[in-house]
């Protein structure tokens, strides 16, 4: 594979040619269709993800049947690395949302190179970071924010993450479904029918097919403070 597909990973974008062409040669790609389980929730962790095509879900299953979803995966971002750095079962389980073609790193191949890169290391330790930060932010939403500001918060987020800005606004640039959306807030998709139809009707976002532009970021943002 080519070493440039792991330079989209942060933690993987720091380390020197040779050290991205030594990592290349031990990545395994792998297929799945949509709704593939890819690992579930204490499985053992011995491996990363890479998302290379396609989109992944990954989420908590619920005990009353309902999952709670934390994240979608798109084309250039990974998952498991938490699982991959201590080797204990995994935190949540993932699927393909979509059709998708992941690229594998071992435990074992990781753990050989963040030992001889410091700086590396350093990096994992920042995405760690970064997500122990998410999380904290999502349990603060399910706590204080009610379905609005909830779903205000996520399409802020999106937008943040997958945005493409225009003349008039931000295209989240994922094909996210309404029910994908109340997975990843905690609620029910006709929440979500009506609250998006809400912010449509005050000028705050728009829909191009399956995609969302957000046009006012400041009035989505009045929801979720």
């Amino acid at each position: 594979m080519q070493p440039k597909l792991l330079q989209r990973v942060p933690f993987l974008a720091a380390l020197s040619g040779e050290d991205l062409r030594w990592l290349a040669k031990r990545v395994q790609r792998r297929k799945y269709g949509r709704g593939d389980i890819i690992f579930v929730k204490d499985d053992p962790g011995d491996s990363m993800f890479i998302v290379e095509d396609g989109a992944v879900r990954i989420y908590v299953p619920g005990t009353q049947g309902a999952d709670l979803t934390l994240a979608t995966m798109q084309p250039g971002e990974f998952f498991g690395d938490l699982s991959l750095l201590d080797g204990r079962p995994r935190s949540a389980s993932a699927e393909a949302a979509r059709n998708a073609v992941l690229l594998t790193l071992e435990r074992a191949d990781l753990t050989e190179l963040v030992q001889s890169r410091p700086q590396a290391a350093l990096a994992i330790l920042t995405v760690i970071a970064e997500r122990l930060r998410e999380t904290d932010q999502m349990a603060t939403d399910l706590a204080f924010l009610d379905v609005s500001g909830r779903l205000a918060r996520r399409l802020l987020d999106l937008a943040s993450s997958n945005g493409r800005e225009r003349e008039d606004g931000v295209l989240i640039n994922a094909t996210i479904t309404q029910e994908e959306l109340a997975n990843m807030i905690g609620v029910t998709r006709e929440s979500v029918n009506r609250n998006l139809g809400l912010f449509r009707r005050l000028g705050l976002i728009a829909r191009e097919g399956r995609r969302i532009v957000v046009l006012d970021e400041a009035g989505l943002r009045s929801y979720c403070e």
